[in-house]
């Protein structure tokens, strides 16, 4: 009879029992969800600094090639006349093993600079080059423009600073000669004889399609500018900009500071869209050099007047800092608690300045 009782009886969780299961193994998902987003970060921290580190290294072989740096832009017909008309990172390509992309659209030049393919060829600008998109880039789908007039064109993440790629139009007086290239009178020579290349930034970090932005275009890595247009006729204060600081758009001249030391800063008016108004230092003429923290979301980046690019601000991608490169070829994280001067400072290869502590 006991036996039979025995064998009766059916073993298995009660209601509570499975209750208190599933809290614990919620409870242990909460805890471990944030460990497992900061290994992801750490992750996208580490692979951004390498693709900095790389893309620096690719300007460094490009200079020991040319003695010279690459310009924001090049013209077939400058003088002297350049192979073909491209962009900053057109020119780097061979050096981040995207030679044969590079040949193709020298063949076919028109193919990667208009917006719209030409018909019966390849759109080589589509192409997405893994190196150039920072992972923790939320605004890039695939490694491509997802909105705007470039949509579907690759992406970049990574700006270069025009004062040191761009300085040779910073008049605005030479554009009959040039072509409306916009180059660069550096090489590591030069720049190390002027404030230094390890105190000065050459690379910084951008979201690639922030919302303001990617309604002009966004930073597609395959276009250009130029004093005289781009795309072939595009008017200087309609165009997107990869790079930054950015041209002014009255007559694409890069703002300078007239006298770094000694004066004060200003601040600039930022309100993130769906956001709450907030402001950020920035330093002298045209606001130019705009502090870039506190950080936004690539919705709330907002669109400011007086430049030709409305992703003119540079905003971090991680968080609490943002690695930029040098032009030594190094990577260095700058912290939320930089001031604006010593940003400056930073971003022009010639103010003769000393580095604050702060950096």
């Amino acid at each position: 009879m006991l036996s039979r009782l025995m064998k009766q009886k059916k073993s298995g969780f009660t209601l509570i029992e499975l209750l208190v299961v599933i809290a614990i193994i919620a409870i242990l998902i909460g805890l471990l969800l944030p460990a497992v987003q900061k290994v992801r970060e750490a992750a996208a921290r580490t692979t951004c600094v390498n693709q900095l580190k790389n893309i620096s290294l690719a300007v460094g072989n490009f200079e020991g090639t040319f003695t010279k740096f690459p310009g924001m832009s090049t013209s077939t017909t400058a003088t002297p006349a350049d192979q073909y008309n491209s962009g900053f990172y057109t020119q780097l390509l061979p050096y981040i093993e995207q030679e044969s992309l590079q040949k193709l659209m020298i063949t076919n030049t028109n193919t990667f600079i208009a917006v719209s393919a030409v018909a019966g060829s390849l759109p080589y600008s589509n192409s997405a080059i893994k190196i150039l998109v920072c992972p923790s880039d939320t605004s890039v789908s695939n490694g491509t423009l997802s909105g705007g007039a470039n949509s579907g064109k690759g992406a970049t993440s990574y700006v270069p600073n025009t004062q040191v790629f761009g300085n040779s139009n910073a008049s605005n007086t030479v554009v009959a000669t040039n072509g409306g290239a916009i180059r660069s009178t550096y090489n590591m020579g030069s720049l190390s004889n002027r404030d230094g290349t390890s105190n000065t930034i050459t690379f910084f970090e951008q979201y690639a399609c922030a919302a303001a932005s990617c309604a002009s275009g966004g930073n597609a890595w395959a276009s250009y500018i130029n004093m005289t247009g781009i795309n072939g006729g595009v008017a200087l204060n309609s165009l997107t900009q990869v790079g930054y600081p950015f041209y002014l758009s009255t007559n694409g001249q890069i703002g300078t500071p007239a006298t770094a030391a000694g004066t004060t800063t200003p601040t600039v008016s930022i309100t993130p869209i769906g956001g709450v108004a907030a402001t950020r230092p920035a330093w002298t003429l045209g606001d130019i050099y705009v502090h870039p923290f506190p950080a936004m979301t690539a919705t709330q980046v907002p669109a400011r007047a007086g430049v030709n690019s409305p992703n003119n601000i540079i905003n971090p991608l991680h968080s609490g800092a943002t690695p930029v490169a040098m032009g030594d070829g190094g990577v260095k994280s700058v912290s939320s608690g930089i001031s604006a001067q010593t940003w400056a400072y930073l971003i022009r290869p010639d103010d003769g300045q000393v580095l604050g502590s702060d950096f």
